[in-house]
């Protein structure tokens, strides 16, 4: 496997997330979220190494990376938007979500897309769409909450990690489209296209290991 600046920012992320986790005890709050976050890169490392390690005649390559990446990092990251902090009590709808979510994707194995037969790309778009409404909800609830009025947002790791997830996750979502109404974008024909879907995805990977570490380093206050 050829390591790309992708698979270098996760594990990157992956070990500054550990890090955080193990080594820092002193914000619970913080520590719970970040638990989920390490949970969601080690779901992506598992799925990178099942993906390039298992011969591409098997059928559980498929099977390992739908499972993997389409389910598992999916509902954990629904599981992340359960913990953090909205005013509106959106949270209560996540696991409501997540049923729909499983539903969806029972559905598309048994008659659109099999485990086995390749990536389940509608439970993928499912999912994703899933993950940017929660996350758009997520910025309009926290600029209005008060006791977010007079906090630096910088200084804030579910910013971070919303802001990431948002640009990575929207920017994605409209090339999976894409490519899927204009084929040659996803065989590398406009620019190779896909790179730059990694190379977003890696630094959302990076700013997950790092968005713990926000706290020490931007001011909780805004100061003028």
């Amino acid at each position: 496997m050829l390591w790309s600046f992708y698979h270098i920012a996760l594990l990157l992320g992956t070990i500054l997330s550990g890090s955080y986790f193990f080594l820092n005890r002193s914000n619970p709050e913080y520590r719970k979220v970040n638990a989920i976050v390490f949970i969601i890169l080690m779901s992506a490392i598992l799925s990178e190494t099942f993906w390039h390690l298992i011969p591409k005649t098997t059928d559980s390559k498929y099977v390992h990376y739908n499972l993997l990446f389409v389910y598992l990092k999916t509902l954990v990251m629904l599981g992340l938007f359960h913990q953090l902090p909205f005013s509106c009590q959106l949270q209560k709808r996540v696991l409501p979500t997540t049923a729909v979510f499983l539903g969806a994707g029972v559905i598309i194995s048994l008659f659109v897309q099999p485990l086995e037969t390749g990536v389940q790309s509608y439970t993928y778009l499912v999912g994703h769409g899933m993950i940017l409404f929660f996350c758009i909800i997520f910025f309009k609830d926290i600029l209005k909450q008060n006791r977010y009025q007079e906090v630096n947002l910088l200084s804030l790791p579910y910013f971070w990690i919303a802001s990431w997830i948002l640009f990575s996750f929207g920017e994605s979502y409209i090339f999976f489209i894409l490519s899927y109404s204009f084929p040659e974008i996803g065989t590398f024909g406009v620019g190779q296209t896909v790179h730059w879907v990694q190379f977003f995805a890696g630094l959302m990977y990076l700013s997950f290991g790092l968005a713990f570490y926000a706290p020490f380093i931007f001011s909780k206050n805004y100061s003028f």
